[in-house]
């Protein structure tokens, strides 16, 4: 018997394009307990065929009865799967061979780690990587274990997702307590464009992180990506803010110097935004969210 647990790759899927290349990444695995759990939330037929022909003995295909939406599939892959650790699988990502065997080990050095994450590599439509950003640069340069509100207080400081989307990293599925909302819902409000952070940070305010500097994952830059949206780009500063909020209430920057740091950082995102092309309804929720920032 093994004494490895077992894993739940999760794939709320969609995208019928890309979700191909997606699924033959979990399949890759070299972990030796796995599930990988499909939860099917597109109109077409085109995944299921795809798990049908794959004929693997790990795969577990659930045809979501109605189209949940993003957090809906994403709560319902987590509602669906097994594994004591939990590992998100956007349909457009990949992960690397290794990624699972090398996040599930974090878990084995303390118990008091929450989440595992490592460094991951951007692609494009084609799959080709493409060149690092900020997001994407390393928290440090050899596997480390690391203080939960430590590795946050960092991310909110620079206002950058170090961490990674939820194709990333991984966690015990006992360590997550969604509220009534789903899974990306946190003090009421559900986060879209910063739905992984929302989750990491609920995480990490209860233990440590594991960081492997190895990139384990890819995640892939397209067009058609709602974040990309230009109606979503005011929705995402104000995320910001609310999200700097409720982790304050979970004592994150609890220095005070880190909090104003924090604050200046989401300012200069929205600083950018002054002096482009606006619609009506945009521009006052801008400058709604500028008086915030500015109140003392």
């Amino acid at each position: 018997m093994s004494a490895e647990p077992l894993v739940s790759v999760a794939i709320p899927a969609y995208n019928e394009r890309f979700f191909p290349a997606a699924l033959a990444s979990a399949l890759a695995q070299t972990y030796p307990v796995l599930e990988i759990v499909v939860c099917d939330d597109s109109p077409g037929d085109a995944i299921e065929r795809a798990v049908g022909e794959a004929r693997d003995p790990r795969l577990r295909y659930f045809r979501n009865p109605r189209c949940l939406g993003f957090e809906g599939n994403f709560s319902e892959c987590l509602a669906r799967a097994r594994g004591t650790l939990m590992k998100f699988l956007n349909d457009d990502d990949r992960l690397r061979p290794h990624c699972v065997s090398g996040l599930a080990a974090g878990f084995q050095l303390d118990s008091r780690i929450t989440l595992a994450t490592s460094r991951r590599v951007v692609i494009d439509e084609e799959g080709k990587p493409l060149p690092h950003i900020a997001a994407t640069a390393a928290v440090a340069h050899v596997a480390s274990v690391m203080g939960g509100r430590e590795l946050g207080d960092f991310v909110l400081v620079n206002s950058l997702n170090f961490i990674g989307e939820p194709t990333t990293a991984m966690f015990r599925r006992s360590d997550l307590e969604p509220e009534a909302g789903g899974i990306f819902t946190w003090g009421g409000r559900s986060f879209h464009c910063l739905a992984d952070l929302a989750l990491w940070l609920r995480l990490l305010a209860r233990g440590w992180a594991f960081y492997q500097p190895t990139p384990l994952s890819e995640f892939r830059l397209h067009a058609g990506q709602q974040q990309r949206l230009p109606e979503m780009d005011i929705a995402c500063l104000e995320e910001r803010l609310h999200l700097m909020r409720l982790a304050r209430g979970a004592g994150f920057l609890a220095n005070g110097t880190h909090a104003v740091a924090a604050l200046s950082r989401i300012r200069e995102f929205a600083s950018t935004w002054l002096g482009q092309p606006l619609e009506a309804a945009q521009r006052a929720r801008l400058d709604a969210l500028l008086v915030e920032l500015d109140a003392p």
